[in-house]
């Protein structure tokens, strides 16, 4: 389980497959204009699905869902999601679990209760930070290798260039509403962590409690007051 949680948080992903468009053309000299076609309607198809899945992403305000977690050992995990742009997550795994992972706005906290550990990462730097910013925007900034339409689904990987060593994430939404269903991360040494998401719900009111933590570690004393 440690191993899980820890994988959730470095982040990284490699694609393992890709779909290619093969043509069986009778005539060889009509080939190269048939693959420039299909090369055009893709960069196309690409284009408008990165602008509809822009529009759903920038209208959701906050979100609230449950999600099951699989770690790249096979373990699976569950609990309650809580989001709020820009900035704002927690994932919570429940009262047994001796852990939390919570951004106040600006800084993705890990909790481990158990050890008395808390570890904070800026939620920009990570590739959660696509999920949480104030404006979703697919610019020249962020790379996208390929995405891939497979069963009724859009997978969109986005890269941060300036912020590999963290990771990256690969977006999975249903193409016919381009609500989002699941993300995929890998950590740096190509570890797959997938979160699904289980009837979410959208622009909710959520108690800012959420977005906070309880401090396990002892708190630092000063001298004693004469």
């Amino acid at each position: 389980m440690k191993q899980f949680i820890t994988s959730f948080f470095i982040l990284l992903l490699t694609l393992s497959s890709a779909v290619a468009d093969e043509a069986i053309v009778a005539d060889p000299a009509i080939k190269p204009i048939e693959e420039g076609v299909v090369e055009i309607n893709k960069k196309a198809r690409d284009e408008a699905t990165l602008r509809k899945i822009e529009h759903s992403l920038n209208a959701i305000h906050s979100m609230t869902s449950d999600f099951i977690q699989r770690a790249p050992d096979g373990s699976v995990a569950g609990g309650k999601l809580y989001l709020e742009r820009p900035g704002k997550l927690r994932f919570d795994f429940g009262d047994d679990a001796p852990f939390l992972v919570v951004s106040n706005g600006s800084l993705l906290t890990f909790v481990d209760y158990e050890v008395k550990q808390v570890n904070r990462w800026p939620i920009k730097k990570t590739p959660l930070g696509i999920l949480v910013d104030d404006e979703i925007k697919f610019d020249s900034a962020i790379e996208i290798p390929d995405i891939i339409y497979f069963a009724g689904l859009v997978k969109v990987p986005v890269i941060d260039p300036k912020r590999q060593e963290y990771g990256y994430i690969i977006l999975i939404f249903e193409e016919s509403t381009m609500e989002l269903r699941a993300w995929e991360s890998v950590d740096a040494q190509g570890y797959t962590t997938r979160v699904a998401l289980v009837n979410p719900e959208y622009n909710v009111e959520i108690d800012n409690k959420y977005f906070t933590y309880r401090d396990p570690r002892p708190s630092k004393k000063g001298p004693r007051a004469r």
